[in-house]
């Protein structure tokens, strides 16, 4: 789409629910969707150093097979998981680096700001930080994911207009949700310019497995989709959108995906007004 001089379709791997064996991240089929998910030219992998075995995982399925150039990778700093000092925080993205052996990350991010979890990153000053290292070329594009209320939102966008890009919860579930309010925080971001990565489209699994009274709707309008499609098409369809991540756990759920996001081109009018109507009923 072009978004921060970055050509990247609009689905994104998620990495954080990668599929399992024995207890065990399976790479084997990590591998496999790795290579569909590639082979269909799309090229944004999202991994965090909180995610256990993540970030070795895109190494060996991924940054070693594959061109350093061929891809976007994307990881997050949380340091308010552990840290005490600013030294403890800052590790971190060495360990990162050393644990997926990228190099360098196309998008870095500061991760799950909001509530008392902003704190952290105010007081080691990892804003500076996260653009020296960006001037270093060891992070390309600085930004940070969110999960709190558009007022907040609005002040850290205040704060710091430095940040590139924001990744937030959005689907259509969550649209006009109190307790999320997803519209709310991602006219926010729009209105200080900045593009949007977005999170859990499909509600962490729950939009794959909608009420039955909203399967029942959007079967019948399209017998031949998946109610997941519905819920990533909602969210690609927005305005300033750099990527939808979709944290896909088998092959199954990858070939999904890319049936309808190869080709994505927007929702309908009529396929607007539906969910629209599903989120009122």
């Amino acid at each position: 789409m072009g978004y921060l001089g970055e050509e990247i379709k609009k689905l994104g791997f998620g990495m954080m629910r990668l599929p399992q064996k024995d207890g065990e991240i399976d790479l084997e089929q990590t591998k496999t969707m790795v290579d569909m998910f590639m082979e269909a030219d799309f090229t944004y992998f999202d991994t965090a150093w909180a995610y256990g075995g993540s970030e070795a995982a895109t190494r060996k399925a991924l940054v070693e097979r594959y061109p350093r150039e061929s891809y976007q990778l994307a990881t997050k700093n949380a340091a308010w998981i552990g840290c005490k000092t600013r030294e403890e925080a800052i590790a971190q993205l060495e360990q990162s680096l050393e644990n997926t052996g990228a190099g360098y990350f196309d998008f870095y991010l500061l991760h799950n700001l909001g509530e008392g979890r902003t704190k952290f990153f105010d007081d080691f000053d990892l804003w500076n930080w996260a653009l020296e290292k960006k001037a270093e070329g060891i992070i390309r594009h600085v930004g940070f994911s969110f999960h709190s209320t558009p007022q907040e939102l609005d002040a850290l966008l205040t704060a710091h207009p430095e940040m590139e890009f924001v990744q937030l919860q959005i689907n259509y579930a969550d649209w006009d949700f109190p307790a999320i309010q997803s519209r709310e925080c991602y006219e926010v971001a729009r209105k200080h310019g900045k593009p949007v990565i977005i999170m859990k489209p499909v509600k962490g699994g729950m939009l794959a497995n909608p009420p039955g009274p909203v399967k029942e709707v959007l079967r019948a309008t399209e017998p031949e989709m998946s109610e997941a499609s519905w819920a990533i098409r909602f969210a690609a369809n927005l305005e300033g959108v750099i990527t939808v991540l979709s944290g896909m756990s088998n092959i199954e759920q990858i070939q999904d995906n890319l049936s309808y996001m190869r080709n994505f081109t927007g929702l309908t009018q009529g396929q607007a007004d539906i969910l629209k109507k599903l989120r009122k009923s």
